[in-house]
C-alpha cells in the first residue's frame, strides 16, 4: 500500500516541475529584445549591400548566437509588395537574450568581428560598408507582449 502511494507523490512532483519549468521558460521569451533595423537602399547598391551582408555581418551574428548572445537566426527581409509609407529595401531582425545580451553585444563586437575577420578594422568597417550605400536607416527595439491571461 505504501508503495503505490510513494509512486503517486514522485509523479506529482515530478508534475509539479514539470509545469514550473514550462512556465519559467514562457516568461523567458518576454525578456527578449527584438531589433528591428530597416534599411532604404537604391537599386544600384542592393548587390552591394547583400554581399556585405551575407559574407560579413551574417558570420559575424552566427558567432553571437553560438555564444548565447542572441537566441534566434539572424534574419534579412525584403518587401514582397512595397508599402508607400514608410518604405524601405531590407529589415534586419536579431532577438538578442535580454538587455543585458546588449550590452555584452557591444562589449565584444570588435573581439568577435575581428576573430572572424582579422585586420579589417573590427565591426565598424562593414557598418562604414553598408552606411555609404544607404540613403536612410532606422531601428526599432521591440517586445512581446503576452496576450494570455493565464
Amino acid at each position: 500500500m505504501l508503495k503505490p502511494l510513494r509512486l503517486y507523490a514522485a509523479l506529482f512532483i515530478a508534475l509539479l516541475c514539470v509545469s514550473a519549468a514550462i512556465s519559467a521558460q514562457a516568461q523567458e521569451r518576454y525578456k527578449i529584445v527584438i531589433e528591428e533595423s530597416f534599411y532604404v537602399i537604391k537599386p544600384e547598391n542592393t548587390d552591394k549591400f547583400l554581399k556585405v551582408y551575407r559574407e560579413k555581418l551574417y558570420p559575424f551574428w552566427s558567432e553571437m548566437q553560438k555564444r548565447g548572445i542572441i537566441v534566434d537566426e539572424y534574419r534579412l527581409y525584403s518587401q514582397r509588395v512595397h508599402t508607400l509609407s514608410p518604405l524601405w529595401t531590407y529589415k534586419t531582425v536579431v532577438k538578442f537574450k535580454d538587455y543585458e545580451s546588449i550590452d555584452k553585444w557591444l562589449s565584444l563586437r570588435d573581439e568577435v568581428y575581428d576573430s572572424l575577420f582579422p585586420g579589417e578594422g573590427g565591426y565598424a568597417a562593414p557598418r562604414k560598408e553598408i552606411d555609404l550605400i544607404t540613403e536612410e536607416h532606422w531601428d526599432e527595439f521591440i517586445r512581446e507582449i503576452p496576450l494570455s491571461t493565464k
